[in-house]
């Protein structure tokens, strides 16, 4: 190993130019720990010049031949991931809890608290016992059409009016009314079908206002009274024909049940699932247009309307029902079911 005597470092201006001058250099050899032997091997005239862009540089090139010189270890890596690593630590013992709430129901059905994690998709809780309430839905919005749930809960604003309703005529189909321009196509294709198969149907009833649901809320509560027209009639804003995709056919309601489906349809209040998962009584005439894909799914599922949209559109986090609804009212005698008309003059279907 070569030995620097003696040695000058100079560092002027800006440059930092650092000249290490050797006057001077020996040579130890060993062979043996024991017996060192230092030899001279002459002089070495040599004037070298390095420029360097730190002093550090300089400082290490020009003593990194002294014997006893050891590189300082950089810790300055290791101590920022201590830093972070210990930050992490802290924050997760004691820094803020920050969850979102995802709806829960009580042993009743009604959703009463909220817990959950942000960002997860809530889980399916119990579908709500029927009550009256007006909770607005939370697909309420016109684009909102195929996932809108209303019930005797959950309502839709009185300024709900879609733009783009047009005569069931434009379908070729008999009757009065309007639907959005979304259905015409599957209902004439639902009519084509029918007429093929030998079913002739009609029209009773599609998209109804605020107001006009009002005055047919109204009229069943005068003729029935208010427990039966709960049951038969919805409230202002809780009718599905206010989504302009709702429709109470004249015609062969079997064959209806059989084929609606294929064409977007879905029966929404059907006789083995209504009141108690429907919240209104059995209304065979009475269908909601989905769309083929979501018609399909809801038929395949067995569930009605209700129960599928519960399960696969879920309030979202933090959607907390409050007030609870209260029961809906079990009345000792119900309108008639039969036939494809309800029994009023003006149906009062939900």
């Amino acid at each position: 190993m070569l030995r620097a005597q003696s040695g000058v470092v100079n560092e002027s201006g800006s440059g930092r130019d650092l000249t290490w001058v050797c006057a001077q250099s020996t040579a130890r050899l060993s062979s043996d720990p024991t017996d060192r032997v230092e030899r001279q091997v002459g002089t070495l005239p040599a004037v070298g010049t390095v420029t360097l862009p730190q002093d550090s540089g300089a400082t290490h090139l020009a003593w990194q031949g002294h014997r006893g010189y050891r590189r300082p270890r950089d810790t300055r890596l290791p101590t920022v991931l201590l830093v972070f690593f210990c930050g992490v630590l802290v924050w997760v013992l004691i820094g803020p809890k920050s969850t979102a709430t995802v709806a829960t129901a009580s042993t009743s059905g009604h959703i009463v608290s909220a817990t959950g994690t942000p960002g997860a998709s809530p889980s399916p809780q119990p579908l709500p016992a029927c009550g009256i309430g007006d909770i607005p839905a939370w697909h309420g919005q016109l684009s909102d059409w195929q996932t809108t749930l209303l019930d005797t809960t959950f309502e839709l604003s009185s300024s709900y009016a879609p733009a783009d309703l047009v005569p069931v005529s434009e379908a070729g189909i008999s009757g009065t009314g309007e639907v959005r321009s979304i259905v015409i196509g599957d209902l004439r294709q639902l009519k084509d079908a029918a007429s093929g198969d030998g079913v002739n149907l009609t029209v009773n009833s599609a998209y109804r206002s605020y107001l006009d649901q009002s005055a047919t809320y109204d009229q069943a509560t005068a003729s029935f009274g208010p427990d039966l027209a709960a049951l038969a009639a919805a409230k202002p804003g809780h009718s599905e024909h206010q989504l302009g995709t709702a429709i109470d056919f004249g015609g062969d309601q079997d064959w209806l049940l059989s084929n609606a489906w294929r064409f977007g349809f879905v029966s929404s209040f059907p006789v083995d699932s209504s009141p108690a998962f429907t919240c209104y009584k059995y209304e065979p005439w009475h269908y909601r247009y989905f769309g083929r894909d979501i018609a399909a799914s809801i038929h395949s599922s067995g569930l009605t309307p209700r129960e599928w949209l519960w399960l696969n559109y879920p309030p979202p986090p933090g959607y907390l029902i409050v007030p609870t609804p209260v029961p809906l009212p079990s009345p000792t005698a119900s309108p008639s079911d039969s036939g494809s008309q309800s029994p009023l003059a003006s149906p009062p279907t939900a």
